[in-house]
């Protein structure tokens, strides 16, 4: 099923065996920043994902404006959670390189530091209408690595963890899998390993691991989620993790089970620069606020008039 059709109709908030389930807004504005109480502990930052940068439709305009807001409250640091460009996985060599050029040049208006995430879009000859064949040697991700850096990684900051995952595989012939390699996931069991049971996590995925959107929308209970989303839930048990950010969806969606929230951060796009999503989601990116140990999200939304 396509994931444009699939991501039509409402979320409704549910409670469901310990999951709590919190309704994307239409609208929420710039929000109050909360105090910090301690410097050296209390900080912010911004999960923005789904950009889908491209020439067309003002897109790097609207990016821009976006960014230019996120300045405004001055978060440390920015976290990209895939889907930088619209869209590589289809176009020539030529073209993706000018676009991941465009968003470098678009991102440059951020006034902080920005760690990256793979998207589908992100990844050259994943879609079978692309020109580029298995075998060339730009196919996959590697424009990617060479804008970016690694496909998987992980940094500290302030006695915090975070961890940021490559969902994005390749199945058969340029057909698109979402899931975790085997590497990957030794490498995160580690990871997480040497993090120890204390100290608190934030893993960031583009496509989700956690989504209730399949059960209100889908006859597959999988839906748009990684396939083997299992793998990292078994991991998580072992860890203080509080936060998964997630991208893909294009909706604002907030999940909290057994200590771990599962946040889906909406698309600074909406619907790939042409208005809000169908079920209200409006363009914008996520502020989180780390206080006292605990962490607080809320979704921000930025003044953007799509082109008809």
């Amino acid at each position: 099923m396509l994931r444009r059709t699939f991501l039509r109709g409402s979320l409704t908030a549910a409670a469901l065996s310990g999951v709590q389930l919190s309704a994307s807004p239409a609208a929420l504005g710039q929000p109050a920043l909360l105090p910090k109480q301690n410097p050296t502990q209390d900080f912010d930052f911004v999960f923005f994902t789904d950009t889908h940068l491209e020439p067309e439709l003002s897109a790097a305009a609207g990016c821009a404006k976006c960014f230019n807001q996120i300045n405004e409250s001055a978060p440390e640091f920015c976290i990209s959670g895939g889907d930088q460009v619209f869209d590589v996985c289809e176009q020539d060599l030529s073209r993706a390189q000018m676009l991941f050029k465009l968003y470098r040049q678009t991102e440059a208006e951020l006034a902080c530091k920005v760690y990256h995430t793979v998207g589908n879009h992100d990844v050259i000859g994943l879609n079978q209408r692309s020109p580029i064949e298995p075998g060339d040697p730009m196919y996959g991700k590697k424009l990617y690595e060479d804008n970016f850096g690694k496909r998987y990684y992980s940094f500290d900051y302030k006695g915090w963890h975070f961890v940021v995952l490559d969902s994005i595989g390749i199945e058969y012939y340029k057909i698109f899998n979402a899931h975790f390699d085997g590497e990957q996931l030794a490498w995160l069991a580690a990871d997480l390993a040497a993090t120890g049971p204390v100290t608190p996590v934030v893993i960031i995925t583009h496509v989700p691991i956690a989504s209730m959107l399949a059960s209100l929308t889908s006859d597959d209970n999988r839906g748009p989620i990684v396939g083997n989303a299992y793998a990292v839930h078994s991991l998580i048990q072992k860890a203080n993790v509080k936060l998964v950010l997630q991208g893909h969806l294009h909706l604002w969606e907030k999940l909290q089970y057994h200590g771990t929230e599962y946040l889906t951060g909406g698309a600074v796009c909406g619907e790939w620069w042409k208005g809000r999503m169908e079920d209200g989601t409006q363009e914008g990116y996520t502020l989180c606020q780390v206080r006292k140990g605990q962490i607080f999200t809320t979704y921000v939304t930025y003044p953007w008039v799509a082109i008809k």
